[in-house]
């Protein structure tokens, strides 16, 4: 019975090593599409959370490409459009930078409305201050992520330690 049992953790540990290694080597998902797989490995207190993307006027075109992932994946998520000085009086429970620098990403998570909030960004490459997760395409092409831990222990918001497993620099 033991033996039995040994060899069922040594087969789920073989193919968790393989699914993971297989998910962040094969990810051809864009940016906005691995950002709502992230959000979907997060747990919730409201069974709608809300998605701001925060940036300038001009932010239609994202605003656009996560409501077809939302309805793609069939994920309960509201998807909203709004400018930074907005989030002050916005209440989300997630939210994505599409043009802030590093610093003004801080300063506006600092102020947000929301105090516990999930934070995602394209152009913060160094990910030590700012945003939660921070996105970028690979030389290859593929969409791989960084985490700032810190960050995230701030926000007390639970994501399935298995996303930030995926969280590795492979260039």
């Amino acid at each position: 019975m033991a033996l039995f049992i040994n060899i069922k953790r040594i087969s789920i540990g073989l193919l968790l090593l393989i699914t993971s290694s297989m998910c962040f080597a094969n990810s051809s998902h864009n940016i906005y599409m691995m950002t709502l797989s992230i959000l979907s490995y997060t747990k919730w207190n409201v069974p709608s959370p809300s998605l701001c993307i925060v940036g300038n006027n001009n932010n239609t075109q994202i605003t656009n490409a996560f409501l077809q992932g939302v309805k793609t994946q069939n994920i309960s998520l509201q998807v909203k459009g709004i400018t930074e000085e907005q989030l002050a009086l916005r209440s989300c429970d997630a939210i994505f930078f599409t043009q802030s620098t590093p610093e003004s990403e801080q300063k506006l998570i600092n102020q947000s409305y929301n105090k516990s909030i999930l934070s995602f960004s394209k152009d913060n490459p160094e990910c030590e201050i700012g945003s939660i997760f921070c996105l970028y395409t690979s030389k290859k092409g593929n969409t791989l992520f960084k985490v700032n831990l810190d960050s995230l222990a701030k926000s007390k918001i639970h994501v399935d330690p298995r996303v930030l497993l995926l969280a590795k620099n492979s260039e």
